[in-house]
């Protein structure tokens, strides 16, 4: 089992400009147009020996912006870490300790009409739904800001940690118009109707104590070392420990059962439960773990 309960055919057709599309079709058109707007890139490095990917966000010069071409990269890395067999988690962060401030205006003056902004939003939601859909742990590490897209990236993470004077803003309100990348829906799954629509309704910057206490973020990084660019990178790295340090097909069984119950029937995702537990039971890692007689000590 790969675990992944969605995949590029989750919309199965969108009609544009009087012709319906496949979906992937559709995807593969708005990609090659974006593959024009150039800015930045995205940096993927795996670690088949831990099992943990980190995915910069790079492209400092303007706050780590999503151009059109990284956009356009993202669905071809996620692709990659589908196909990741080592694969446990996945560290999303921005390069010169800033996360994002989401799409890129040089791209955005490009599609600046109702139309350009709904392929966008179909390529961008494609991603997001993929990226939540891995069968690895996946983590948004917030350092700076992150905003606009950049907040809504968190959404698409199963775990967000930040930074002490790190802030996320969804800050659509404030450029006229919404979500437009899935967070929205997503901040309302995250935080429930009421505080999600204060979080978008007020725009304003969340700090990172509030954000743990409103429930958003899993842990604030406090004890690192301001003159070591990699510092909070590996802080991450070992507050992720508590879930990587178990077996791989355990771990990715268990985020398949949480992508089952996120978008399927209860019904249906209670059929899929038994068969992620049948594909681990008796499983290497459960005989070891009767061997020891883990459970009657």
């Amino acid at each position: 089992m790969n675990g992944s309960v969605v995949n590029n055919s989750t919309v199965k057709s969108t009609q544009m400009n009087g012709k319906s599309l496949s979906n992937e079709s559709l995807i593969a058109n708005i990609r090659r147009e974006y593959h024009d707007y150039k800015g930045g890139n995205l940096e993927l490095t795996k670690d088949d020996t831990t099992g943990i990917a980190t995915l910069c966000i790079n492209c400092f010069e303007r706050r780590n912006a999503l151009s059109g071409v990284m956009m356009s990269q993202m669905a071809d890395i996620i692709t990659e870490l589908e196909e990741w067999t080592q694969g446990k988690a996945l560290i999303i962060y921005g390069s010169n300790g800033f996360f994002s401030s989401g799409g890129d205006l040089n791209t955005v003056r490009h599609i600046d009409n109702s139309e350009g902004g709904r392929r966008m939003a179909i390529l961008m939601h494609n991603n997001f739904t993929r990226l939540q859909a891995l069968p690895l742990l996946s983590v948004a590490l917030v350092e700076g800001k992150a905003l606009g897209g950049g907040a809504e990236l968190t959404t698409a993470c199963d775990f967000r940690i930040m930074t002490p004077d790190a802030a996320i803003g969804f800050v659509h309100i404030k450029l006229g118009v919404t979500t437009g990348w899935g967070g929205g829906s997503r901040l309302v799954q995250i935080l429930g109707s009421c505080k999600a629509l204060d979080v978008m309704m007020s725009g304003r910057l969340i700090k990172a104590d509030e954000a743990l206490n409103i429930g958003y973020v899993q842990h604030i990084i406090r004890d690192f070392d301001p003159n070591d660019c990699n510092s909070v990178l590996n802080k991450c790295k070992e507050w992720l420990y508590q879930y990587t340090q178990h077996n791989d097909q355990t771990l990715r069984a268990i985020k398949s059962i949480v992508n089952a119950a996120r978008w399927l029937p209860v019904e249906e995702a209670l059929k899929k439960e038994v068969d992620y537990f049948a594909s681990v039971w008796g499983g290497p890692a459960h005989q070891q773990a009767l061997a020891k007689n883990i459970k009657h000590k």
